[in-house]
């Protein structure tokens, strides 16, 4: 079952909040991401030195490399050493969907690092801010592994804030073993270590990422944008949307000075912190939302002994039914968009709708997997007690346009495959529509009869529901 640390320990999660802490979700990653940017304006005591540190490990990167002669040598290994930055396992944060285990930054990935750092540090540029900007000039390299890298280097900063915060909110919390010398506690969920961060160095995309942020290209330098429009021969946008990270990289090192730009306006760029009362991607309000509507809103959900996948597939429609009357008649259609109105992620949708369909399912002692995955790729939910029983469940937001038709006319049979699921239902929340989605709606109806796949529509109009 998916569990706050708040809710683990019995802690009131505005004491957490109160601290500046993050309140992790034990199981299941939270999509957001350590940024090192943010490490230079933290008020936290363990972070106070954080990001001089960062910036010094960079720094003996590029002297090493500066003095390598050719890749392999002894100044080479000890620069990839000091670019060995695999998963930190216990922040609870990053793209893992079924679990906290992340990837980390394997040994290709550091030598075309390490190959792209050596070319930017032969022009003249050696800038420790390089290593924050590697996003932009790396295929491959997300925020996952930005967060990665920084969290590797304070990794020793992140230990200590770790014992500090659970000695002074949660002593009573005798679950939470230390399990080194650190006093970093296991998290129970996982049998990993158990890390903490202060809210303020975390952002659902770290700043310096890619180059399609404007004030990457030469904003504020009208002469460079210029000249770098001129050598593109078109609009510096128009070479974004259309080039590869690594022909961007190559551009950039034929014209260096746009490096130097990206390394100052990166430099002082503001420091935008994640912001939790708005949860733009509904990634912190979910669970404790869907808890307290749970358990207002109480249901009972029964399968016998030997169930078929009828018996499972009435069951995931009655939780799908529940959803819908939360979403349309109990509030929970706000937590569907920003403070500006605007529809949030789609993945919003799909962990409220795992929020409370876990919570119902837990209470009734019944399975249910998010992301379950047969091989081929992800489906949002699975419902039952073995594959002949198994339900999938897809949730879809109506202003995903292209999805809407893809996911039902290609995407949830080859799940149903891959799972050997036997039946499916399609939970559509419409948060606006466009025409195409309208259009695309309309094939989706006619395409499902007579299959195994059921659609539900839930109205996420703020207010009014769509079905009164």
């Amino acid at each position: 079952m998916a569990i706050s640390l708040s809710i683990y320990c019995g802690l009131n999660p505005r004491e957490l909040e109160s601290r500046g802490v993050f309140d992790p979700v034990l199981d299941i990653d939270t999509r957001l991401f350590l940024d090192p940017h943010l490490l230079k304006h933290t008020q936290t005591p363990e972070f106070s030195g954080a990001y001089e540190k960062l910036r010094t490990h960079f720094a003996n990167i590029g002297r090493l490399l500066l003095a390598s002669d050719a890749e392999g040598d002894q100044f080479w290994r000890a620069a990839d050493r000091l670019m060995k930055w695999p998963e930190v396992k216990g922040l609870c944060i990053g793209y893992a969907s079924e679990s906290t285990d992340g990837s980390g930054i394997g040994r290709e990935l550091r030598r075309s690092l390490l190959r792209t750092a050596k070319q930017i540090l032969l022009k003249g540029i050696a800038d420790p801010e390089i290593f924050e900007l590697v996003g932009m000039f790396q295929e491959r390299f997300g925020p996952d592994r930005i967060s990665d890298m920084c969290a590797n280097v304070i990794r020793s900063e992140i230990s200590a804030y770790t014992g500090r915060v659970l000695e002074e909110v949660a002593p009573h919390c005798t679950q939470l073993l230390p399990i080194d010398g650190d006093g970093v506690p296991l998290n129970p969920a996982s049998g990993t270590p158990l890390l903490l961060i202060p809210r303020d160095l975390l952002r659902d995309i770290p700043v310096a990422l890619d180059w399609s942020d404007r004030d990457f290209v030469a904003e504020h330098n009208e002469e460079l944008r210029a000249r770098v429009n001129s050598i593109a021969g078109e609009s510096w946008k128009q070479v974004v949307a259309a080039f590869s990270k690594e022909q961007l990289r190559d551009f950039a090192l034929e014209n260096p000075d746009l490096i130097r730009d990206a390394v100052n306006v990166y430099r002082d760029k503001e420091a935008k912190r994640y912001n939790f009362n708005e949860d733009r991607s509904g990634e912190a309000s979910w669970l404790p939302e869907a808890y307290a509507a749970a358990s207002q809103n109480p249901i009972t959900l029964d399968l016998p002994s030997s169930p078929t996948v009828d018996d499972v597939f009435n069951l995931a429609s009655a939780i799908c039914a529940q959803f819908k009357t939360l979403i349309e008649d109990n509030g929970l259609a706000r937590l569907l968009y920003d403070s500006n109105g605007r529809p949030k992620h789609e993945t919003a949708s799909q962990l409220l709708f795992f929020g409370i369909a876990e919570s119902y399912c837990h209470a009734n002692g019944i399975m249910i997997a998010r992301e379950s995955d047969g091989g081929r790729g992800p489906v949002d939910f699975k419902f039952g007690t073995n594959m002949q029983n198994s339900v999938l469940v897809e949730v879809k937001k109506s202003t995903n346009t292209s999805g809407l038709k893809k996911g039902i006319e290609s995407q949830l049979p080859t799940y149903m495959r891959a799972e050997r699921s036997k039946r499916a239902i399609y939970l559509v929340i419409d948060v606006g529509y466009t025409k195409a989605a309208i259009a695309n709606l309309n094939e989706i109806n006619g395409m499902i009869n007579g299959s195994a796949i059921s659609i539900i529509h839930v109205s996420g109009a703020i207010g009014q529901s769509a079905s009164r």
